[in-house]
């Protein structure tokens, strides 16, 4: 069976011969919070960097040549085994998608819904939420909200086990099998475990991905049971750039994007 991030790449890759011209790379950076492959044609594609545990100064030994390849030879390393090389694929995926996007408006059409207003919780209803990788900013809604909630998350500095006013932290993607609503982070198809993810929450009502790292296209996602996907699209690219070569991360370069939300409903695209 095929990955979700093969899916993804065939996607964009096949969508693709339907452009006027292939964007050439104007650059690519591996920065500290997020990786970012920027396009001749003024469209950036960004991905969380995973941490990097070298050892030395060099943390990736094809440094200086990334940003030489074309686009369509990057999107591939979405898959591959150096997860540095991997973030740069996302970004690479995310920055092709969005010129296919813009190509087609008709059918993206971005909404302004805040993802959490899509989540349905129902006071009739058991309310377990399952979440793959730990968003500080949205624990104070979902503590409130639901009846439990658990983070699978392998960052060292999140300790197992219950956590003083937030979530239950664990390593194992298997506790998503009793959650009732799943949040996936985008960054998952960098650092890994996506398809495990979607095995698990296979019984949840709603499963939902979210974060800049889910630039991509969404069709493989929704054959793939998940709901919605909220993304960013980075709208200034001189203030992105410049942030997150800064070593910054979602809070600061935000502000140089615009969030939207792609619903799934029998397999369409709605916008919401």
């Amino acid at each position: 069976m095929t990955t979700l991030q093969e899916e993804i790449i065939e996607e964009v890759t096949s969508r693709s011969t339907h452009l006027d011209v292939i964007p050439e790379v104007r650059m690519v950076a591996i920065s500290l919070g997020y990786t970012f492959v920027e396009l001749d044609n003024g469209i950036m594609g960004v991905c969380f960097t995973p941490r990097s545990d070298s050892g030395s100064c060099a943390h990736y030994s094809g440094a200086g040549a990334l940003s030489e390849k074309p686009v369509l030879e990057l999107c591939p390393l979405m898959r591959a085994g150096h997860p540095l090389e991997r973030s740069v694929g996302v970004a690479a995926v995310n920055a092709l998608s969005h010129t296919i996007m813009a190509q087609d408006p008709d059918q993206y059409r971005f909404s302004e819904t805040d993802f959490l207003d899509l989540l349905p919780f129902h006071p009739d209803e058991s309310n377990k939420v399952g979440m793959v990788g730990h968003i500080g900013p949205f624990m104070p809604f979902l503590k409130k909200q639901s009846d439990s909630l658990v983070v699978v998350d392998d960052n060292p500095d999140l300790k197992i086990g219950a956590m003083a006013a937030g979530p239950v932290i664990t390593r194992d993607v298997n506790v998503l099998k009793d959650a009732d609503i799943v949040i996936i982070t985008g960054s998952s198809a960098a650092v890994g475990g996506f398809d495990a993810a979607l095995d698990a929450a296979k019984s949840a009502r709603f499963i939902g991905v979210v974060g800049p790292s889910a630039g991509w296209l969404p069709q493989p996602a929704f054959r793939r049971g998940v709901h919605a996907v909220a993304a960013t699209k980075i709208t200034d690219l001189s203030g992105a750039r410049r942030t997150i070569l800064e070593g910054g991360g979602t809070p600061q370069f935000i502000e140089y994007g615009r969030k939207y939300t792609l619903v799934n409903e029998s397999g369409g695209i709605t916008h919401t």
